[in-house]
């Protein structure tokens, strides 16, 4: 405990047994140390009310609630000194205020009800309100948000003002102050529709999904039937991975407007989290026909000719080259032009581009890339965007030269910035995936546009020149055929390793279990029908052995898993399921587990060097032509560890048996894993970025020697 807050905390001791003087004198004090502290500009706002001085407290609790807006008993004491000053309309608002963050705030409630009656609004609040209503019609949102603003405040009981005003801050992306306005609007009027609706879409806008689904939920109780409602209450359900609500929301919709394309995108998303591949397919192809523009529903499907069987190398190169065709090739410009000096040696300004610059995995594996930058060489930039940041995000803009919050920017405005900057070599890390800015890419905003990390296919895209891959990942002469871009092989990883959490290394859970534990971390959507088939007979061919398997949805989803597995002969006791779990106990989980197990086509890298961090050795197939079935072999065997990558299906159960038979070599794996994932290319950061390095300079060079000064 702090000084100040010590302080604090006794003079609320002297202020509860009524001795204002000596509780004065500690708050005082706090303030002296700490002249921003909140709590002692409150309570002595508080002791100012009650000393006969309104005035002064209404300044001092304002003080405080600048400095922290989202607390309800300041506003409830303000309100009492502006009644105290007869300003009951300030007083309503402040009230209003307590309740929208508080709800179940009995003295801000009472002392709302007391005033309310007989309240007399400013007799220009409806000129106000008008006005606002149409500076929102003509798009001029900022006059609209003054006008409204002036009307709640005289006449701060009405709902419609908090209402409009809230849903043209919302417009804006004003989130936040938006919500504020909604619950202000229910406090007046617990039934209001409208403003159950716009709480719920601000919540969902700021992912706070639970808030979100129960505004939602409220508002279909009054208007049944609202597709959008249901199309955001579905969205907010399947990002909670509650699967069988979604599709029964998104169903709903496909009801009444069968040809929605958003429903059926997210209804294949749907089908996607339940590996359900096949119905996955068939709706992103209806999402795809019903839309006007729907690049992220061809996107959707690209990820998904990755995970699901019965597409070869060709055929995902041939979908990903249309995309291109229809997306990319009308926003190319005819000669893109560059003010970059072709000097082949000189300092590059290097731009890195991703939604996930935050705690994630790209995050995570750029960071250490990032410290390791030689700025003498590179002066490097960052573009976030992503729809929210966090610690990591402010660390990693640390790190960089320049950061650059481009959330708010279309592709067009996002190009427009990139090439302001003069980056001499541009590179995405995110592929087709979510949240991406690919189409940014395609109006050629930097000399050298390089695709990495975070997508494990061709891109499509011609204006994509390079593509990092390695020799294993992507053999010479057999793999060039599959990408648009030029393959630039990195010598010895794709990628470094930079976990998040470093839990102890656990016992091998066979010696006190006696049978051996398999394990699955990949995503489920990963899982195809072929992979279970395979892990019933692994379970069948080992004698009392148990599968856990993370990332399964409740409901629909983990009980066809566990029929499949049924009709396979393989007792429900023998198989553990958990939905999607935090960070740590997706670690945890591991030290329950003897062996991974990994997934294909999709066979996952990250969750590889997971395993294998945790003492986990990792059976994987080998054998395909696409880099997603060799990007997880391609860790086993930097690491030496070849002989855990199976030829086919048969060697799969073989390699698995012999491991779950070997209670000594799991023991000494368990010990020694990550000792030699800590002395494997994947942890040499200084290393690994030396080699990307020395790729962006060979790709300026050649770009330098096409374009002689």
């Amino acid at each position: 405990m702090t000084g100040t807050h010590a302080r604090v905390e006794l003079g609320l001791q002297h202020h509860g047994a009524g001795r204002l003087r000596e509780a004065e004198a500690l708050y005082r004090e706090a303030l002296a140390e700490d002249p921003q502290n909140v709590d002692a500009l409150h309570f002595l706002g508080v002791i100012a009310l009650q000393s006969g001085d309104p005035a002064q407290a209404v300044v001092l609790i304002s003080q405080a609630l600048c400095r922290n807006s989202a607390n309800a008993p300041a506003c409830n004491n303000l309100g009492l000194a502006l009644a105290t000053q007869g300003k009951r309309r300030e007083a309503v608002s402040a009230w209003l205020d307590a309740l929208a963050l508080q709800p179940d705030f009995p003295d801000a409630a009472r002392n709302l009800r007391a005033h309310l009656g007989g309240l007399q609004r400013d007799p220009a609040w409806e000129a106000h309100f008008n006005q606002a209503n149409a500076y929102k019609d003509q798009g001029r949102l900022e006059e609209a948000i003054a006008s409204y603003q002036k009307a709640a405040a005289m006449a701060p009981d009405l709902p419609a003002a908090h209402v409009n005003l809230g849903s043209a801050l919302a417009q804006q992306g004003r989130h936040a102050q938006a919500l504020a306005c909604f619950r202000r609007a229910l406090v007046l009027e617990p039934g209001l529709p409208g403003a159950w609706f716009n709480l719920g879409v601000s919540s969902y806008q700021l992912g706070d999904l639970a808030s979100a689904k129960a505004a939602l939920a409220r508002y279909l109780q009054a208007q049944p039937g609202d597709r959008d409602a249901l199309m955001i209450l579905g969205e907010a359900y399947f990002h909670s991975n509650q699967l069988d609500e979604a599709e029964g929301c998104v169903k709903g919709v496909l009801a009444v407007d069968p040809q929605s394309a958003r429903a059926h995108g997210l209804l294949a998303n749907i089908f996607r989290n339940q590996a359900r591949h096949g119905d996955a397919l068939r709706h992103y192809e209806l999402a795809i026909r019903h839309d006007r523009n729907p690049v992220i529903a061809f996107q959707n499907l690209l990820f998904l000719m990755m995970c699901a069987t019965g597409f070869s190398a060709a055929d995902i190169h041939a979908r990903h080259r249309e995309f291109a065709r229809r997306f990319e090739q009308p926003l190319l410009p005819a000669r893109p032009a560059f003010r970059n000096v072709p000097d082949p040696g000189r300092r590059l300004r290097l731009g890195y581009v991703s939604p996930e610059f935050r705690y994630n995995v790209v995050g995570h594996y750029m960071q250490p890339i990032f410290e390791n930058h030689d700025r003498a060489q590179f002066e490097i930039h960052a573009y976030f965007t992503g729809r929210a940041h966090d610690s990591v995000s402010e660390r990693i803009a640390s790190l960089v030269d320049h950061w650059h919050d481009a959330r708010a920017l279309s592709d067009e405005d996002l190009a427009a910035l990139v090439r302001s900057h003069q980056i001499d070599i541009l590179v995405d890390l995110c592929g087709h995936g979510p949240g991406t800015s690919l189409l940014a890419f395609a109006r050629r905003p930097a000399p050298v546009q390089v695709n990495y990390l975070d997508y494990s296919a061709t891109t499509g895209m011609s204006s994509i020149d390079y593509r990092l891959t390695t020799e294993y990942c992507d053999p010479s002469g057999t793999s060039e055929q599959y990408y648009s871009e030029k393959l630039y092989r990195l010598k010895d990883t794709y990628w470094t390793y930079n976990p998040p959490l470093r839990l102890p290394v656990s016992e091998l859970p066979m010696k006190s279990n006696g049978y051996a534990t398999f394990g699955s971390f990949n995503l489920y959507y990963r899982m195809t029908r072929e992979v279970i088939d395979l892990w019933s007979r692994v379970l069948q061919a080992i004698p009392r052995s148990r599968l856990l398997i993370v990332s399964v949805a409740p409901g629909s989803t983990q009980a066809a898993l566990l029929e499949r597995m049924d009709r396979a002969g393989i007792a429900r006791e023998r198989v553990a399921i958990h939905g999607v779990v935090p960070l740590q106990k997706y670690n945890e989980l591991m030290g329950a587990v003897d062996i991974a197990l990994a997934p294909f086509p999709y066979n996952g890298a990250t969750t590889a060097m997971d395993c294998l961090w945790n003492g986990l050795p990792v059976v994987a197939k080998g054998g395909g032509d696409t880099f997603t079935t060799r990007l997880g072999c391609s860790v086993l065997a930097t690491m030496g560890l070849s002989e855990l990558i199976a030829a086919d299906e048969d060697d799969y159960i073989r390699i698995a048996a012999g491991l779950a038979s070997d209670a000594p070599r799991l023991s000494e794996l368990r010990r020694t894993l990550r000792q030699r994932l800590e002395r494997s290319p994947m942890r040499d950061f200084p290393g690994f970025t030396r080699e990307l390095e020395s790729a962006y300079r060979a790709m300026w060079q050649s770009w330098c020697g096409s374009n002689p000064r």
